[in-house]
């Protein structure tokens, strides 16, 4: 992935035969204002965060989570040097986290109501298309989500918040957590897996 080759590339040797290790080295590329990947019609002084980020198979998209404009973003990063806002798509929710899978964009999304009410789903972008190809209900607010190495499974880790003005945010609270795991195939959640 040529993304891991570039982190990798800014990365200093460190020799491990007991000689002296040199000290991490962060080289900054580029920067990008996310505000800039709005749509046309949305004010650029809008609330935006690149919170949660991953990127395509080949290395020369990403995409993110921007949790306070309730949207994922892609940004193009054929030339690192110069990335370029690439658009985004709405999630009908709070989107806390993102995972590649093939030729998608794993999304977990809040949807809760209320802490005792908690709600959420797993939804499948398509990367070309910039489109919703399906979504999977979850019973909760999922928190994050990871694809396994050999990409056969994706797991949502449900979070369901507590409240922290409730009896001082002690613990516990229901409704609990949990880990939802999917079946995944050619990049795809079986929602009914």
């Amino acid at each position: 992935m040529m993304l891991r080759k570039f982190i990798l590339a800014a990365m200093p040797c460190v020799l491990l035969s007991g000689t002296a290790l040199a000290e991490p080295v962060f080289n900054r590329v580029a920067s990008f204002p996310v505000n800039t990947n709005l749509p046309a019609d949305v004010d650029q002084k809008t609330e935006t965060s690149a919170e949660i980020i991953d990127a395509s198979r080949d290395g020369m998209t990403l995409v993110y989570t921007d949790s306070p404009a309730k949207r994922i973003g892609f940004i193009d990063i054929a030339d690192p040097k110069t990335p370029k806002a690439a658009g985004g798509i709405e999630m009908g929710g709070e989107p806390t986290s993102v995972s590649v899978s093939g030729d998608y964009a794993l999304v977990g999304v809040n949807t809760s109501e209320s802490y005792v009410k908690p709600s959420g789903k797993f939804v499948t972008v398509d990367m070309a298309s910039r489109s919703v190809k399906q979504s999977c209900d979850l019973g909760g607010q999922p928190d994050s989500v990871a694809v396994s190495p050999d990409g056969s499974l994706a797991a949502v880790a449900i979070e369901n918040e507590r409240d922290e003005d409730l009896n001082d945010g002690k613990m516990p609270q229901m409704p609990a957590g949990l880990v939802t795991i999917f079946k995944l195939k050619d990049g795809v959640p079986d929602c009914a897996s």
